[in-house]
């Protein structure tokens, strides 16, 4: 008798409570509206508010709402992650960041090659993928997503040789982003690997101390399409890396060399020398094509007032110890501010 009064009493605090809930002003908004409001709020926030009634699960479970998902306010465990990947993600995700307990006094594993293998089936849409402060050892990167746009790897523990396995043909063909931000294990042989990404437009090496001017050399001959380059606090770059990135990297609009204490005045202003160079050609190339195609346009009785050249954007460098900016004009000029 006295488990089903216990029982009654239960079913009887959770009715009424259901009934609050639906009489709140709150549950009087439009779905819209609603949807908007859970927009501001974290995952932790969302995933609790789906236990408050019927009508908010089925909003927090809207697909719009777990396009960004980001889980890097707190570590997540291995079994916590699973549950997250299988009940909530979905082909909607298009970014994706975890963070793991490196740097923390838990010693768990939050990544596994058969997490990976189902964010990869799961997220067929994923554009970015951040592994923060993560043990990639026991990681191949082939679990990793093809199709990626930006892969964020900082903090994280990346071994030697992780990224001997990638051909670019099968893996990473449309990467524009790499963050190996304080991945302290990377080092030239990595950068031979690394070089095989041809799309890569952004490349952050800061704090990767093993880096040297033969690594410099390899990204700089062959990842010509790069517009920003992060070299801070890499001690074994000197002016020999300076010269391969001026003679070979046209495009390059960011470098921070921020606390590289190797480089002297006489590579800065070597680097600014042939980026002069090198665009000069690239102008006088252009111009003499653009006046072929005039020429061309004449024949056909096809006339145009005027024809704009392509301008150059200023290059950004980040010098010395305490933070500098230089910036180098249109005609070549290095311009200190």
């Amino acid at each position: 008798m006295a488990s089903c009064t216990a029982a009654k009493r239960r079913a009887s605090r959770k009715k009424t409570a259901v009934n609050v809930v639906q009489t709140a002003p709150i549950c009087k908004l439009p779905a819209n509206i609603m949807l908007h409001v859970f927009k501001f709020l974290d995952i932790k926030t969302l995933c609790s508010s789906s236990t408050v009634c019927r009508l908010w699960y089925h909003l927090v479970c809207d697909r719009t709402l777990w396009k960004i998902v980001d889980l890097r306010s707190w570590p997540l465990s291995l079994r916590t992650l699973w549950k997250i990947v299988r009940n909530r993600l979905s082909d909607s995700v298009v970014e994706l960041l975890i963070k793991g307990f490196i740097g923390t006094t838990k010693k768990n594993e939050n990544i596994s090659p058969s997490l990976l293998e189902e964010i990869k089936t799961k997220c067929s849409s994923l554009d970015t993928l951040g592994l923060c402060y993560c043990d990639m050892r026991n990681v191949p990167a082939q679990c990793l997503p093809r199709n990626l746009k930006s892969l964020l790897l900082d903090h994280s523990i990346v071994p030697l040789g992780w990224f001997e396995g990638l051909k670019c043909e099968q893996f990473f063909p449309n990467l524009l982003e790499l963050n190996l931000t304080y991945c302290t294990r990377v080092e030239n042989s990595d950068l031979q690997s690394i070089k095989k990404l041809k799309t890569l437009e952004r490349l952050n090496l800061s704090y990767c101390y093993r880096v040297g001017d033969e690594g410099i050399q390899h990204i700089a001959r062959n990842l010509t399409n790069l517009i920003e380059l992060n070299l801070s606090n890499c001690p074994k770059v000197t002016d020999l890396g300076l010269h391969h990135i001026g003679h070979h990297l046209t495009i390059l609009k960011n470098l921070n060399l921020l606390s590289d204490w190797r480089i002297t005045d006489a590579g800065i202003l070597s680097l600014v020398h042939s980026l002069v160079l090198v665009r000069s050609r690239v102008k006088l190339r252009q111009r003499g094509r653009l006046k072929e195609q005039l020429w061309r346009r004449r024949q056909r009785t096809e006339w145009y007032s005027a024809i704009s050249l392509p301008t150059y954007e200023s290059l950004i460098l980040k010098l010395g110890f305490v933070e500098k900016i230089a910036v180098i004009d249109g005609q070549g000029e290095l311009q200190k501010i």
